[in-house]
């Protein structure tokens, strides 16, 4: 009996042995987990492979620019995913998805790839979950991030890889947040959608003038926004706060229009794409839309052969700084392809002496005649750079970081100076025939330039006062005066496009001789189910035709010690199935993979040169007269058929 006693006594006080070992594990292991600093989950996430699965590269881009500098993650667009999906269900790599529901979503087929339930995903809700997977195989992660529309999106990746976490079990989590949403009617396509969720903070959901019913009860409690192109079906003419009969076939519009509290109908109508564009580029606030209608007529400018810029004027005091200037004008309007042929006079009419009366916008009609008669023109383009506005602000920003003394942080104060130079340009457009003027405008370029000139540390247990920001109108750096001239003439470019409409110039087709190396830059990628085709910017014009091929090729920067080297990378071949007078149309015959994951970078595309071939002399058969027909030769331009 005794040795029993002896036996459960033992026992009992080995039990209670291990435990106090066990529970002292877990003190000791609790007390190093709050010693280790806490550090970003994009941090820890790097750490592994990954796959992302994004609606398209500028949403992988984005979530790439919080990971570190050194990481490994292969990009799977979510239109690709049913044929990965398995590939990555087995991987041992960590999956991120992201999406975008604006520009497209997960199916329910799709759900176990992630870890969130996607039935418990209400429109307005942004939904962020990670899931960790620990095994024999190391550390994996799967990740989920979802909202309705790319500014909320935007907040979620930043809110998810800024998380700070001690170790892989902190990053198990699943929130979903709801945002206010307002209701986006269109009929120009996903393109137009992107670039105005790019643009815009507004969260939202969109339907199309044909499923506007599945939106039909946000449209009654929510705001609504309507970017419309012509032609608009009477039933959301019906809807709009503006009537689009009174417009004319070049007119768009703007209004705002209060529908109770906080809720708004808001009307973009762009007469032609590229206006609507500049629509939403110009009011990508959507507060800022005017609540009184405003009507914008856009010139048509059509059947034009050549464009005349004048020397365009600058500052005499800036010359040095800007260079110039009017070649770089010239350059850019002539590169901007607006009509068939862009030239610059020589010198200007009698009795004028300089271009000063056109720089400024007060020459006479019939020196705008003359000149363009001389010239053989059919518009002039004039104008001059105005001035530079700069300012210089230092100011003082704060930062912090963990400290040996418990109570206190070391505290950096950086001293930031923000040099800003803005340039404004003056430009009118005329009619050659008739003098008059057609289009003018004041555009700005802006640069900005932030320098970092001193930093202070302070060991505290509050954070040391700042000092106001010091205003200055000075500059340190003149090449700021040339960088916002050159902004200045982009943004002219990009306000002629979106304010002129600019119609297809119809006329005799030019056919030029070709060189011996043809070269064009890749001006989009456009992807049919499993066809991609490229559109490249040289034609019909340039010699191409149907039935060429194109090497499709990208530019490689390769870094080492000594030098800097460019080489270029080929992604596939494609053959031309439609020409166009300053542009074509291909097919990708191989490589279609490659030039789709490429499809935002600068593509390029080189002209393979048709192998040459010997005539061969066929017999011509018996009892049958040889035949003369061949196909038409269109005439060149001033060319007589003979």
């Amino acid at each position: 009996m005794r040795r029993r006693v002896f036996a459960g006594a033992v026992a009992i006080l080995v039990l209670l042995l291990v435990s106090f070992a066990a529970a002292q594990k877990d003190i000791l292991r609790d007390i190093a987990r709050a010693l280790r600093e806490p550090r970003p989950a994009a941090e820890l996430l790097s750490r592994t492979p990954m796959f992302v699965v994004a609606n398209d590269e500028t949403i992988f881009n984005l979530f790439r620019s919080y990971l570190p500098p050194v990481h490994s993650a292969e990009f799977v667009a979510l239109k690709d995913l049913p044929t990965q999906i398995d590939e990555l269900v087995t991987t041992e790599r960590s999956v991120v998805v992201i999406v975008d529901r604006s520009r497209g979503d997960l199916t329910i087929e799709q759900r176990y790839i992630v870890p969130y339930d996607l039935t418990l995903i209400r429109r307005q809700d942004v939904v962020i979950a990670c899931e960790v997977v620990q095994d024999s195989k190391g550390t994996r992660y799967r990740v989920f991030i979802s909202a309705p529309s790319h500014a909320a999106l935007r907040q979620a990746i930043e809110r998810f890889c800024q998380r700070l976490v001690r170790e892989p079990r902190d990053m198990r989590m699943q929130e979903a947040t709801p945002v206010p949403i307002c209701v986006v009617i269109t009929n120009a396509g996903q393109e137009t959608v992107n670039a105005f969720a790019e643009q815009t903070n507004v969260n939202f959901v969109w339907a199309t003038p044909e499923t506007i019913a599945r939106v039909q009860d946000l449209l009654v409690t929510e705001t609504e926004i309507y970017l419309l192109l012509p032609p608009v079906p009477p039933s959301i003419r019906e809807r709009l706060p503006f009537n689009l009969n009174l417009l004319a076939p070049n007119q768009s519009v703007v209004v705002r229009k209060n529908k109770g509290g906080d809720y708004w109908q808001v009307l973009l109508y762009g007469a032609f794409p590229q206006a609507l564009r500049g629509l939403i580029r110009r009011y990508a606030d959507i507060s800022t839309v005017p609540q009184e209608p405003v009507v914008i007529t856009h010139p048509v400018i059509g059947a034009v052969k050549k464009l005349l810029v004048v020397p365009f004027g600058d500052i005499v005091y800036y010359r040095d700084r800007v260079g110039d200037f009017a070649a770089q004008v010239f350059r850019a309007v002539q590169n901007a392809r607006f009509v068939a042929d862009t030239v610059a006079p020589t010198k200007p009419p009698e009795p004028l002496y300089d271009w000063s009366p056109f720089q400024d916008g007060t020459v006479e009609r019939r020196f705008i005649v003359e000149l363009a008669k001389a010239n053989d023109a059919d518009l002039v383009l004039t104008g001059r750079l105005t001035g530079f506005d700069t300012q210089t602000v230092r100011s003082q920003r704060l930062s912090s970081q963990p400290s040996p003394a418990a109570d206190k942080r070391i505290w950096e104060v950086s001293t930031v100076r923000t040099e800003s130079a803005t340039a404004r340009l003056q430009v009118w457009l005329y009619e050659g025939q008739t003098g008059e003027l057609i289009w003018s405008k004041t555009v700005t370029g802006t640069v900005t330039k932030e320098t970092v000139e001193s930093v202070r540390r302070v060991e505290a247990t509050t954070p040391p006062p700042l000092q106001p920001d010091r205003v200055s109108m000075f500059i340190q750096d003149e090449r700021l005066y040339a960088s916002a001239a050159t902004a200045a003439v982009s943004e002219l470019l990009t306000v002629m496009r979106e304010e002129i409409q600019w119609l297809t110039q119809p006329g005799p087709v030019v056919v030029k001789v070709a060189p011996t190396v043809i070269e064009g830059l890749v001006g989009g990628v456009e992807i049919d189910r499993d066809t991609v085709f490229v559109y490249i910017d040289i034609g019909l014009n340039q010699g191409i035709k149907v039935g060429d091929t194109f090497r499709i090729y990208r530019e490689v920067s390769v870094k080492t010690e000594r030098k800097t080297v460019r080489l270029e990378e080929d992604l596939g071949e494609a053959i031309v199935v439609a020409v166009y007078p300053e542009a074509c149309k291909a097919r990708v015959i191989f490589g279609a993979d490659a030039v789709a994951r490429w499809k935002d970078a600068a593509l390029r595309a080189r002209l393979v040169p048709a192998p040459k071939q010997q005539p061969e002399q066929q017999k011509e058969p018996e009892n049958k007269k040889p035949t003369t027909q061949q196909l038409p030769v269109l005439p060149a331009p001033n060319e007589t058929k003979r």
